[in-house]
């Protein structure tokens, strides 16, 4: 199913959004933790400063922020291009970046819509940001197709997806337990790869990087997930756990991958750049 945009208003959040059940949860799950997002945002923070440096640091030109969150990297964006409009499936996300009272540090358009289908004309953008919004989206590469209609010839994308290997150890003491499915899937990165090289007009490079983090315990770990709203996952057919005995399994499960640092939770990045030819 796809989505539509009734219009766009500068500097206001308008849309009407259709999307398959779990895409509508993933929306509801990142628009309540707006306000808990940046506090446990670590990782997010940290790939999205790295990809933000791949970006040519001039202020010329139009930007999309893709997939903006909460919209704390906007300040950032002054020294990338001189104007930006922020996108993001979930309305509370783009109310909260719309509430920023920075000066010069708003976008011109807030749009909630989503990634596969953006209410933006062919070749109006310059440089498309985007960064760990991709692996909840179903289909990457329309994404990567509607990145390449909108994207002006010369343009320059970086996006950054999660990939398979993303929470192994977390995944790995779920299934010393049970046989359901507790962790989101990730693609692997030869398929985000695959999904993207449709797209000849832009040349593509890609690196894989693991970010390690390190919690006290496993309910660290997933109050932050959920602090994230990156607690819903695809085909779990209950609502979540119950009971402290389980939880005490889980813990004991996980425990077996301490280090002097603490549980790690490694995050398998790709990280993709692209240039648009300019002919």
């Amino acid at each position: 199913m796809t989505s539509t945009m009734t219009s766009t208003v500068t500097g206001a959040v308008t849309a009407a959004i259709a999307a398959p059940e779990f895409i509508r949860q993933v929306a509801q799950s990142f628009g309540k933790a707006c306000d808990s997002y940046l506090p446990a945002a670590r990782l997010q923070q940290q790939v999205a400063l790295d990809a933000l440096a791949l970006l040519p640091a001039n202020n010329q030109g139009h930007l999309l922020d893709l997939g903006c969150g909460p919209g704390w990297i906007h300040p950032r964006f002054a020294s990338y291009c001189s104007r930006f409009t922020a996108a993001d499936l979930s309305a509370g996300m783009l109310a909260k970046a719309a509430s920023q009272q920075l000066a010069g540090h708003l976008a011109t358009n807030y749009l909630q819509a989503d990634a596969k289908q953006l209410p933006l004309a062919a070749h109006s953008v310059d440089k498309v940001f985007s960064s760990l919004m991709l692996q909840w989206c179903a289909k990457p590469a329309a994404v990567f197709a509607e990145i390449d209609r909108i994207l002006a010839p010369g343009g320059r994308v970086v996006l950054t997806t999660l990939v398979d290997g993303t929470l192994a150890e977390l995944k790995q003491a779920f299934a010393s337990l049970d046989q359901q499915q507790h962790v989101n899937r990730f693609l692997p990165a030869a398929e985000v790869i695959a999904a993207a090289k449709p797209v000849s007009s832009i040349r593509w490079q890609f690196e894989q990087r693991c970010y390690p983090l390190f919690y006290p315990d496993v309910i660290s770990l997933a109050r932050e997930l959920k602090a994230l709203g990156a607690n819903q996952v695809a085909g779990r057919q209950s609502r979540g756990l119950t009971g402290k005995g389980y939880w005490h399994n889980l813990a004991g499960a996980y425990d077996i991958h301490r280090t002097t640092l603490g549980l790690p939770a490694s995050y398998q990045v790709l990280i993709i750049s692209g240039y648009k030819d300019a002919n």
